[in-house]
Parts: C-alpha cells; sequence; structure tokens
C-alpha cells in the first residue's frame, strides 16, 4: 500500500498544473449546518475524491474545492484567491454565529495556506496537513510547481515578484494568532514539500507557536493526508475549555449563499467567481 500511495505522488507530479491557473472561481459544499469544522481541500482534488480518499473525515460545515490562481503564475492571483476563500469561510462562520474558539479549520496541501491565514486571522483551533513555510518558495522550489515557475518565468516573473506580493500571507507569518492545541500534520518522505520548506515550518511553529503540536509521519503527500484522519478527530474532540493534550511524534469579494435545503448529503452550492484582471 505504502509505495502504491508513493507511486500516487509521482503521477500527480507528472500531471502538473492545470492549464488555466489564473481562474478565481471556487466550490463550498455545504454540509451539517450544527458542525464548526471548515475544510480546505487540496489543490486539483474534487470534493468526491477527497471524501472517497479519507481526507475529509469529519462532520463539517463547509468544504472549500480550491481555485486554481492558489497557485498561479500570477503572483497576485495567489494571494487574491486565498482572500476570496478566507473572505468567504469567515462570512460563513459569522452567519452561523460560531465563535472563533469553537471552529476548527483544516487544511489540507494548499488548501493549508487559506486555512492558516483564517486561522491565524480569528483565532480559531486549525488542523494544517501537507504545509509548507512560504508560498513564494515553494511554488519556486517544489518540482509539483514546475510548469507554474515557468510560465512565470515566461510572463518576466522571478521568485522576488511573489515575495513581495505574498508577504504577511505565508503559513509560517500566521501562528501567533492560533488557538492553542492546534496541529500540524508533516509526511518526511513528502515530494511535494521541498525539505527546506518543511523545516522552515517545524522552525517557526516552535518559534511562533510553542503550544500548538506538530505530528511528522513518515509517508509521501497522499498517504500524509490519508493518515491525518485519525488526528483531525483527535483534534475535534478538544474544545476551548478541555485541559492540554499532547500528541506523540508516529514518525476580497463575497458571495450570497442560499442555505441547504436540508441536513446532510452535503450539497453543492456552486461555483464562485472573481475577477481574473490584475
Amino acid at each position: 500500500m505504502l509505495a502504491m500511495l508513493d507511486f500516487v505522488d509521482l503521477l500527480l507530479l507528472r500531471r502538473g498544473i492545470h492549464r488555466d491557473d489564473c481562474s478565481l472561481a471556487f466550490r463550498r459544499i455545504d454540509g451539517n449546518r450544527k458542525s464548526k469544522v471548515v475544510y480546505f481541500l487540496p489543490l486539483q482534488t474534487s470534493f468526491s475524491v477527497a471524501r472517497q480518499a479519507g481526507f475529509l473525515p469529519l462532520d463539517f460545515l463547509a468544504a472549500y474545492e480550491m481555485p486554481n490562481a492558489i497557485a498561479s503564475s500570477e503572483p497576485d492571483l495567489c494571494l487574491q484567491a486565498m482572500l476570496a476563500l478566507t473572505s468567504d469561510a469567515q462570512q460563513l462562520l459569522n452567519d452561523k454565529e460560531i465563535a472563533a474558539r469553537d471552529a476548527v479549520i483544516v487544511g489540507l496541501s494548499a488548501g493549508s495556506y487559506p486555512a492558516t491565514y483564517l486561522a491565524n486571522r480569528i483565532g480559531a483551533r486549525l488542523c494544517s496537513v501537507a504545509s509548507a513555510d512560504r508560498v513564494d518558495l515553494l511554488i519556486w522550489e517544489s518540482p509539483a510547481a514546475r510548469i507554474i515557475r515557468r510560465r512565470a518565468f515566461q510572463k518576466g516573473y522571478a521568485v522576488a515578484h511573489y515575495t513581495n506580493t505574498l508577504d504577511g500571507s505565508h503559513p509560517a507569518q500566521n501562528l501567533r494568532g492560533l488557538a492553542p492545541h492546534s496541529l500540524f500534520i508533516v509526511g518526511r518522505r513528502d515530494p511535494f514539500i521541498p525539505t527546506g520548506r518543511m523545516n522552515g515550518l517545524l522552525a517557526a511553529i516552535e518559534a511562533h507557536a510553542p503550544r500548538c503540536h506538530v505530528v511528522k509521519l513518515a509517508a509521501g503527500h497522499v498517504k500524509t493526508m490519508m493518515m491525518s484522519g485519525r488526528h483531525q478527530r483527535g483534534l475535534s474532540g478538544v474544545t476551548a475549555r478541555s485541559t492540554a493534550w499532547r500528541l506523540m511524534d508516529l514518525g476580497g469579494w463575497r458571495s450570497a449563499l442560499a442555505e441547504p435545503a436540508g441536513p446532510p448529503p452535503p450539497a453543492l452550492t456552486g461555483l464562485r467567481a472573481g475577477s481574473a484582471g490584475n
């Protein structure tokens, strides 16, 4: 099984990025109106695939499919995509009158970018899975982003453009406001996340979020997300009033959205599209 999942990682690396990396359209799937969990899914991963793979074990309020522009050859669009997602999710939490201390924000792979930013902004608990410290350096170093780099270079962009545009939004820069007991799950054999980017994140957590917890798995990218389920369940059981716990190291626009007609199954609320202009 492990070898097969490692092979899946290689296939995904070869697949590359969608032709349109400038689209700000995203999809929000509404689930249980009583849940306080919000998911941000991996890039180019549909809700149905994520659910079948076991990435979403928790009952959730909403799950967001990523816009292609979350990893774009246009630096400005990366930021716009992230802010559109977090704005919509924060408005949803406000509309449902969910206190930040009770919310759980889960980010998987690319979804950890908006998840970390939102959780830090409102003071919620975060579960970050397969993340990196900086989006600019990840785009410029990860083999998964090679097509994005090539397109950006052809447009005249360099890493400095991403650095200047995204400054202040990186996961490593959005840790101080996280609620205690937030959780970071990383894979030691993750080919999508360069070692420097994972180590940078771990160093930032130690420096700025010492009350957060880290789980290191002997796994690649997909397997890390699959194995995160048990730890997500553990995090969801920790409330703002519970005692401290420790996990072991295991090796801007907003959309007015209609309420779902009833309880689960989850319903697709449709595409949200923003301007792709610079």
